[in-house]
């Protein structure tokens, strides 16, 4: 029997609607009606009828329904009864971020947190902010750390560490070697975006509207799909950008660029750590949020809920 009809059979009772559990189950409304039809076909015996616009059980759909739900209760004890037989070093962990943590960030905080936890098989996923909260969402990840918030009642977090934008400029830039810069001194520069869906891109236009520059108003030259290409264009002189200070903590040394602080204020931002909404993790996630909410910084020893 697979414990997925039970668990869309439960849900279907509890919301009384079939779209509606559609929805939370990222199902179309024909793949739910066919799981119903599914567990009726397998025990001879009408489930649900319809009482207006909404689903009522019948006597043994009643029945069923407390039975499944039992059933769904006993194999997430037996699952996490059996995890922790198996140690609480042993498991495995989906972890998925932005671009920014991604590349900047997740790689020195995985490589600490398998010398605590080497049995920990680790999977890594890097997409743009909104692609990520949309994994977390629907529990294809353990785990995310994003640049940037999206209310989405299936994920819930907290504010971790803290970012600052920084304006990147090529070598030979007029204001190369200044120590900070006003955001209207470069309004008619020439620009580099990233791409839509972008944490970072998100967070600069917001910035921008905080200070009264729209970015229909900039000389935007392209748009990138990652920080490296954006730091790639603005050392081949195709223009300005702003990113976070995490991206060109190395790039400085190796890339042709120069950044200054910006003099604005708001120029502050988060990162967040995200993960499905629910009631009980494997023993492995629980293990890595714990030591994540000891860091203050990657390499150092040290709530936000929808």
């Amino acid at each position: 029997m697979n414990l997925n009809l039970f668990k869309t059979y439960v849900r279907v009772v509890e919301t009384q609607n079939l779209s509606k559990t559609a929805e939370e189950f990222g199902l179309s409304q024909p793949a739910v009606t066919k799981q119903i039809q599914g567990l009726e076909d397998i025990y001879g015996v009408l489930l649900l009828e319809r009482s207006g616009r909404r689903l009522k059980t019948t006597e043994a759909g009643e029945t069923l329904y407390y039975c499944a739900r039992d059933i769904i209760k006993a194999m997430e004890k037996t699952e996490k009864a059996m995890e922790e037989v198996s140690e609480s070093r042993r498991g495995s962990l989906g972890l998925g971020a932005s671009n920014i943590p991604g590349e900047y960030i997740l790689p020195q905080l995985i490589k600490r947190f398998k010398e605590k936890h080497p049995n920990v098989s680790i999977s890594i996923d890097i997409a743009d902010t909104e692609k990520i909260f949309s994994c977390v969402a629907e529990r294809e990840l353990d785990v995310a750390i994003v640049g940037g918030w999206i209310n989405n009642r299936k994920v819930e977090g907290f504010e971790w560490l803290e970012d600052e934008l920084v304006i990147v400029m090529p070598e030979h830039h007029k204001l190369a070697h200044s120590g900070e810069i006003n955001l209207e001194s470069i309004a008619n520069d020439k620009w580099i975006f990233r791409e839509k869906g972008s944490g970072t891109r998100k967070a600069v236009e917001d910035l921008l509207a905080a200070h009264g520059i729209k970015k229909e108003d900039l000389h935007v030259y392209i748009e990138a799909g990652s920080t490296e290409a954006v730091l790639a264009s603005v050392e081949a002189g195709m223009g300005i950008s702003i990113v976070s200070r995490w991206a060109v903590k190395k790039a400085e040394n190796y890339r042709k660029i120069h950044s200054a602080r910006i003099s604005n204020p708001l120029v502050k931002r988060h990162f967040y750590v995200i993960y499905p909404r629910q009631k009980s993790r494997r023993k492995s996630v629980n293990n890595f949020l714990e030591y994540v909410k000891k860091l203050e910084e990657p390499g150092k020893s040290g709530n936000h809920n929808t």
